[in-house]
């Protein structure tokens, strides 16, 4: 009976095959809540420096082997959907005030601060009532002798670090997780007058003062006070020297992640970034970077610094799409040219200058796809009368198209494909666009909700991480593409 089925999980068996353009999924349920997370022998290697060359372990927040573990979050389950679904909200507020502040040529994530002004400003603690807003983690070593600290990866900022002094002593241990320069003997600091200083801040004009510093803004509204500093990072077998970071002087109610990750390390284009630098000390022909992302909470990823394209040349599928370069509002993220959706091999009716030109951003940050109101309007209305014989479900938050499959044994979904501006194509995985689910309802309802939502502006597209699931991403700066690759990463 659907009363008996568990609240815990829901596992779903999804088997594909061809049925006049739709896939079959076959639903079952498995009553997990009894069994154990998986031991830490099963873990892999977190440290940085014993890893798989330049292949790092990249584990969810609440896999039993996170580096997180021992922080008192929650250790192992499924996240909220209103968890997600706040987190993406916020994230979706800083790209909003991001792209107003462009186009006053004002960013709002950094600004020059005098060493006489130092103060964060008080505001409620965001971050303690939204546990995993940073969901994605892997261990860093910083310094020398190393420390090593848990640290999520960003493709939108620039890298920091909590460092010591905490800019409050309160006494409850936050502070014993953050880095202490005076221990590291290759630690150093940046002039004001610096030209790097400028470069890192993105601005022509430094506060007066000995050190470059400013005031550090992110994604989930976290404040503190920061200096520009260099130092080695350490990330498995790769090593680079004088790399620049913000060094963060905030206290236990301004944290990373409710207390937890310690710092994130940019992998965007800028000057100073980990993509950059890895490029620099590495061969023609190597990419800057690629992951893969856990598919949930029990398996493993991969962040991979420097591989080597030749790795891909040999396998079917890989889809190549030219990287958009020429975004006013943040040039050095990483766009592609999304042109058109289909659903059952027919485009969805809305005019091609719907996307505006500037390019459809891949986030890595935000769990679900967001999609300028017309041509997610157009999506939405398509997939449901693919989906009309399906019992509708109410909305949930941002997703407004959701289903009640109690009692159906299989469905058959519509498929999704993105076209892109080189003419390539690629079909979306049923994981990739469905988001199944049933922590807010009663008991026995196994629900589903279309995976992309509208974002509140105009001319703003992005790819989430739930659409990036099951492929290898491969940001090939040097080639200006990005590279999709079908791969089994990440899956059980």
């Amino acid at each position: 009976m659907a009363s008996a089925m568990p609240l815990v999980l829901l596992l779903l068996c999804l088997l594909v095959t061809d049925t006049h353009g739709s896939r079959r999924v076959i639903f079952r349920s498995t009553d997990d809540s009894g069994s154990s997370p998986p031991s830490n022998a099963a873990c892999p290697s977190m440290a940085s420096g014993h890893s798989n060359g330049n292949k790092l372990p990249l584990v969810h927040r609440l896999n039993p082997c996170s580096p997180l573990k021992s922080s008192g979050i929650r250790k192992h389950g499924k996240a909220a959907l209103a968890e997600i679904l706040h987190r993406d909200s916020l994230r979706m507020r800083y790209l909003s005030e991001f792209k107003a502040a462009a186009a006053t040529t004002t960013a709002p994530a950094l600004s020059p601060t005098s060493a006489s002004n130092r103060t964060a400003p008080a505001m409620p603690n965001v971050i303690s009532s939204l546990p995993g807003v940073f969901t994605y983690t892997a261990l860093a070593g910083y310094g020398t002798p190393t420390q090593q600290f848990p640290v999520y990866f960003d493709v939108s900022g620039m890298s920091n670090l909590q460092c010591k002094p905490c800019s409050s002593g309160s006494g409850d241990g936050t502070c014993d997780r953050a880095f202490d320069p005076s221990r590291s003997s290759t630690f150093g600091t940046i002039p004001c007058a610096s030209p790097d200083c400028a470069v890192e801040l993105q601005t022509s004009s430094c506060a007066s003062g000995g050190s470059c510093t400013f005031m550090f803004r992110n994604s989930t509204f976290l404040y503190a006070n920061g200096t520009v500093v260099t130092d080695t990072l350490t990330l498995s077998s790769a090593i680079f020297e004088d790399f620049f970071f913000g060094c963060l002087q905030a206290d236990n109610q301004f944290f990373f992640d409710d207390g937890t990750a310690v710092g994130n390390v940019d992998l965007s284009r800028r000057h100073h970034s980990l993509a950059t630098r890895a490029l620099l000390s590495s061969p023609s022909g190597t990419a800057a970077f690629s992951y893969c992302l856990p598919a949930d909470t029990d398996t493993h990823g991969f962040l991979t610094i420097a591989p080597a394209m030749s790795d891909y040349s040999s396998l079917a599928g890989v889809k190549y799409l030219p990287l958009v370069t020429n975004n006013p509002t943040a040039p050095d993220w990483y766009y592609v040219d999304l042109v058109a959706i289909t659903i059952d091999g027919k485009d969805l009716p809305f005019p091609p200058n719907e996307f505006s030109g500037n390019g459809t951003f891949i986030d890595n940050l935000s769990s679900f796809s967001y999609l300028s109101p017309p041509i997610y309007a157009a999506l939405r209305d398509k997939f449901r009368r693919a989906m009309a014989k399906y019992q509708p479900a109410p909305a949930f938050s941002d997703l407004d198209t959701c289903y009640n499959f109690t009692g159906i044994n299989y469905i058959e979904l519509p498929e999704i494909t993105l076209k892109f501006g080189n003419g390539e194509t690629m079909d979306l995985d049923d994981r990739q666009f469905m988001y199944f689910f049933r922590d807010h309802l009663d008991d026995g309802f196994p629900f589903g909700c279309l995976a992309f939502a509208a974002y509140p502006t105009y001319g703003y597209n992005w790819l989430g991480t739930q659409m990036q699931r099951t492929k290898e991403i491969v940001f090939d700066v040097r080639g200006g593409q990005v590279a999709f690759v079908p791969s089994r990463c990440g899956l059980r």
